[in-house]
């Protein structure tokens, strides 16, 4: 799997009239989790749409690597690899684990075997032997059969991950993947975005509400507020400083709140 490093600079969106992010910059490189963290409104999911191209930005570049893709479709941009999650995970509820797994599959081997698209079966077979190694690596084969809409919450958000990462993403944006979840459902996604991280080597870029995921699995957090980053840097440092956690309690809060020991759980 081919990785890369994502890049924004000075981004700028505005949405009738108003500006929503105003010369937001970051940078992820391969290896790395990057958290996006702020209140409700600050405008992180703006950010991943106009990374991922669901979203017109005013001005400032996005980068993959050293190719400038700001001004691409969302199609050629996940073309490029760059694939992004939503928070309500948009699976094809009536269809199987496996059958969701391979239409991400098919579409990755596609763009991979360009030369053999008019060889009739070549590119479905490839694409099921690579959905099946996502299952595998994934946990999911004892559920392949089994439609989506059976599944408890944790385990659709196993597939949305799985699903993500059958894309074959050379950057990917993680856009509330533990929302809504159980402890035990919150370590099944820490343990696999550690994985594609830490195997994959994939430049990952997360927001995340839930702390505990945050501090388990981010190497480095950006904070928004107002459409504005205000601070960034190693998580840990990031997360211990007064106007981060006043942001986040509201108050200055004394040791046993630290921010950053909430993610002992996982």
């Amino acid at each position: 799997m081919s990785v890369s490093r994502l890049d924004i600079r000075d981004l700028t969106v505005e949405i009738a009239g108003s500006t929503i992010l105003s010369e937001v910059s970051l940078t992820v490189e391969p290896g790395t989790v990057v958290g996006l963290l702020g209140a409700n409104g600050a405008g992180k999911s703006t950010t991943v749409d106009a990374i991922a191209g669901y979203q017109r930005i005013r001005s400032g570049s996005v980068r993959v690597d050293d190719r400038e893709i700001g001004r691409r479709s969302a199609a050629t941009r996940a073309r490029l690899g760059v694939i992004r999650t939503f928070q309500d995970y948009l699976l094809l509820e009536d269809l199987t684990v496996e059958e969701n797994i391979l239409g991400a599959a098919e579409i990755a081997v596609r763009k991979s075997m360009v030369r053999d698209l008019f060889r009739f079966g070549r590119p479905l077979r490839a694409a099921r032997s690579h959905a099946r190694e996502i299952l595998r690596a994934h946990g999911l084969e004892n559920f392949s059969a089994t439609r989506v809409e059976q599944l408890s919450l944790g385990w659709h958000a196993r597939v949305n991950l799985a699903r993500a990462a059958a894309q074959q993403p050379r950057v990917l944006l993680l856009d509330e993947p533990a929302a809504a979840l159980s402890l035990d459902a919150r370590r099944a996604v820490v343990a696999t975005i550690r994985a594609l991280r830490d195997t994959e080597g994939l430049a990952i870029l997360l927001v995340e509400h839930n702390l505990d995921v945050v501090t388990a699995v981010c190497d480095v957090i950006y904070i928004l507020e107002q459409g504005r980053v205000i601070a960034h840097g190693p998580t840990a440092e990031i997360l211990d400083s007064a106007e981060v956690r006043a942001i986040y309690f509201g108050e200055q809060p004394d040791d046993s709140q630290s921010l950053r020991t909430v993610g002992a759980a996982l």
